[in-house]
């Protein structure tokens, strides 16, 4: 069974690269960002 982590300010930066490492470990990522409109690709 996966792990699940929550990581909050996931637009960007430490939030959006912490995100990109856990989901790629396999763990179920909930991610939240204020304005998702500016996510930087």
């Amino acid at each position: 069974m996966p792990q699940t982590i929550l990581i909050t300010g996931a637009s960007s930066g430490i939030g959006k690269e912490t995100a990109k490492l856990f989901a790629a470990r396999g763990w179920n990522v909930v991610a939240t960002m204020r304005a998702p409109k500016k996510k930087k690709s």
